[in-house]
């Protein structure tokens, strides 16, 4: 593990490894998966399982509902 995976660690509590090791074993069986990240260089970059980009977006909007509901607990 590098120096900014360790930081991450500490941070966050897991490293990016560890969070997609855990995330890949919880959506193994799932039907739609989005995910989204930023890079070192702050290019904002989206991948999706699902077959229409419509649905993507509706879980785009759950997560997104989901983010500010436990902001604001």
């Amino acid at each position: 593990m590098d120096f900014k995976e360790l930081k991450r660690k500490k941070e966050r509590g897991v490293s990016n490894e560890e969070f997609m090791d855990q995330s890949k074993k919880f959506f193994s069986d799932a039907d739609s998966i989005v995910v989204v990240g930023v890079d070192k260089d702050g290019v904002i970059s989206s991948f999706y399982t699902q077959s229409t980009s419509l649905q993507a977006i509706g879980m785009m909007e759950v997560a997104k509902e989901q983010l500010i509901q436990e902001m604001e607990v």
